[in-house]
């Protein structure tokens, strides 16, 4: 499994035992970070992208119905988006976070176990939304598969790569280079596109907080107290696990650095021609 999947699956479980949502995306700060540095100022800011997300869907002309909620997470998203009276379905390559999705959606929901580019299904849908989802995915063939599937429109709330920063894989590309495919393949008509970085990178600010200024110093007095205690299962911990938690109190700068290589876009686009 790759790190960054770990990584997911870990922020999913926080957020679904803190918080009961089980949020896989970052959170949304419009006034910028708040006074308290906190996991709880996380998972109101999370619930604020969501809300985010909502009215962005509700400017899609002619009205959105049926969703297909592409890299679907825990299907948290999902599942606030049917209590909102949307029809939703999903797909995600990640076996693991479907089950969860499963779990947690109303009986009868589609969740499908692959990869977008790959996904195949009768049914159509208002919208394609992608939601933290879309820069995992190659441009070109996410476009035409939400050409495809999305009858209305699409929603994108997710970060795209500087220049110089790109990926040579297809995915997390440049907005330039989206922009241009958008031209180039001419199924959509973007109608909005705000630059959402600095209310996104609050998050950051926060996790280095509680990393820096709550865990390493837990895990420092517990490693301290393992020694004196039980010098053998101390040597253990510190042979297996020693690099990584004497990492724990370093300050990383992710803010500064994920602000100077992404830049995270709410996008709205709707549908003018092609095939679905």
């Amino acid at each position: 499994m790759k790190l960054k999947s770990v990584e997911l699956d870990a922020t999913a479980l926080m957020s679904e035992v803190m918080f009961g949502h089980g949020y896989a995306h970052y959170g949304y700060f419009p006034d910028g970070a708040p006074e308290v540095l906190s996991a709880q100022a996380v998972g109101a800011a999370q619930q604020a992208y969501l809300e985010k997300l909502v009215e962005a869907i509700g400017t899609v002309p002619g009205g959105v119905g049926r969703i297909l909620d592409v890299g679907s997470g825990t299907g948290a998203n999902a599942r606030a988006l049917i209590e909102r009276g949307f029809d939703v379905a999903c797909v995600s390559p990640s076996s693991q976070m479907n089950e969860m999705a499963r779990a947690k959606l109303p009986e009868g929901t589609a969740v499908t176990d692959a990869y977008f580019e790959t996904f195949e299904s009768g049914d159509r849908f208002d919208l394609c939304l992608f939601a933290e989802s879309f820069h995992y995915i190659e441009l070109a063939p996410a476009l035409r598969q939400a050409a495809r599937y999305a009858g209305k429109g699409v929603v994108i709330f997710d970060y795209f790569r500087r220049a110089g920063h790109e990926h040579r894989d297809g995915t997390r590309g440049t907005h330039a280079a989206f922009l241009e495919e958008v031209a180039r393949q001419g199924a959509f008509e973007i109608l909005s596109d705000e630059d959402m970085t600095q209310a996104i990178t609050p998050t950051f600010v926060i996790h280095e907080h509680i990393k820096n200024e709550k865990v390493a110093p837990f895990v420092r007095r517990f490693r301290d107290e393992l020694r004196r205690e039980y010098p053998w299962r101390a040597w253990a911990l510190d042979k297996l696990f020693g690099r990584t938690l004497d990492k724990l109190g370093r300050k990383t700068g992710r803010s500064e650095s994920f602000a100077r290589v992404h830049e995270y876009r709410l996008i709205v686009m709707r549908r003018t021609g092609g095939e679905a």
